[in-house]
């Protein structure tokens, strides 16, 4: 069994190696192909198949079925064991190709401290003159070929390094981005909110129950970070709206509503020119909009009305009941979740209030910070 594993393993690494290395190995100057660590043809390099055209399927072979005589016995290949001992050899071989003498040179492929299999390089000497000097200078010509492809792969490994070194300093470098856009945005919603005592930390507030229900939804984590910042930005347009209203200690006349009933249009305007908010907007505009097509500014309903901007209608309106105003104190906790409770299906999304809820019964709080 151990044997079966570690012979599967090792089809398994050369598989990756000739993954990795058959265009290299394909652009040698010279036919050369691998063969597994029982000499099985494993990868033939497109001169090596020009050289042996006349072969049916010479890849299935092994490669001394292909190199040595019908009658060498036993049939098997003269370089396995310096091979296996990881030293290199060349052997001058028969082939049955007319008027052709091969030279073969071949190195152990040793990959991930394994041995794997060999690496032929094979040349036709039919035209060289036969002498010690002639064989030792083709071997240098294939050990400067083994060595420029080793070269090519060291190269390619320190630019690999080189490229995923510069996304971890360009992620570094984004994250560094964004925390400091988050700050820039929390600085301006404080301003905001700090033009009223009844507001300071609303903003705050209705982007962390936004979060927590997103996240009890399973909403995937970009949408998540999208609905956050929509939860801070979502009174953004209020910049515009007359002071006084906002601190008016009794009940707002219709006109005086339909002045602050702007503010998510508004809000949508001031933010349409920051690209990087496309994606927030549309959650920011429809925050005041109801499922039965009720709200404001558009009178939007149901599935018109994106599920950040649900979330977030829920998340305000529920920080506004547990909040004191000018005109009123705070209902509490218990009035907002009944209220909630009471208007699902109408004015909320049943999931929505469903997860809201989820959300406060695992926590155990009164999900205020």
């Amino acid at each position: 069994m151990n044997s079966l594993k570690h012979e599967s393993a090792s089809r398994a690494l050369l598989k990756e190696y000739i993954e990795a290395h058959k265009e290299i190995i394909d652009a040698l100057p010279h036919p050369s192909f691998i063969s597994d660590d029982e000499f099985n043809i494993a990868f033939f390099s497109s001169s090596m198949k020009r050289l042996f055209s006349n072969f049916d399927n010479p890849e299935k072979l092994k490669c001394c079925e292909l190199f040595h005589p019908p009658c060498a016995a036993p049939r098997t290949c003269p370089l396995a064991d310096m091979l296996k001992e990881g030293k290199k050899g060349n052997i001058e071989i028969y082939a049955p190709l007319p008027e052709k003498r091969l030279l073969v040179d071949a190195s152990a492929l040793i990959y991930k401290g394994e041995f794997i299999g060999a690496l032929h390089c094979v040349t036709d000497i039919s035209a060289i003159k036969k002498t010690e000097e002639d064989y030792e200078a083709l071997i240098d010509v294939y050990a400067e070929a083994i060595n420029e492809m080793k070269e090519r792969e060291l190269r390619a490994r320190k630019g690999r390094e080189a490229f995923f070194n510069m996304l971890e300093d360009l992620n570094e470098s984004y994250g560094e981005l964004e925390e400091l856009f988050i700050k820039l945005i929390s600085v301006m919603i404080n301003s905001l909110d700090a033009k009223s005592p009844w507001t300071k930390g609303h903003s705050e507030r209705v982007s962390q129950y936004a979060e927590q229900i997103a996240r009890e939804m399973l909403i995937d984590s970009d949408e998540i970070k999208n609905i956050r910042l929509a939860g801070l930005l979502h009174d953004i347009g209020k910049i515009g709206t007359i002071d006084y209203l906002l601190d008016k200690p009794g009940r707002l006349t219709p006109e005086e509503f339909e002045i602050v009933k702007r503010h998510p249009a508004q809000g949508a305007a001031i933010l349409r020119e920051i690209k990087q908010l496309k994606d927030v907007i549309p959650f920011i505009e429809y925050h005041h909009e109801k499922i039965d097509g009720t709200g404001y500014p558009y009178r939007l309903k149901g599935d018109e009305i994106p599920v950040g901007a649900r979330i977030l209608h829920v998340a305000d309106s529920y920080d506004s009941m547990t909040s004191d105003r000018p005109y009123r104190a705070a209902p509490g906790i218990e009035f907002a979740l009944a209220e909630l409770h009471r208007h699902r299906g109408r004015q909320f999304d049943p999931d929505v209030v469903e997860a809201f809820m989820r959300a406060l019964s695992r926590q155990k709080t009164e999900f205020r910070v």
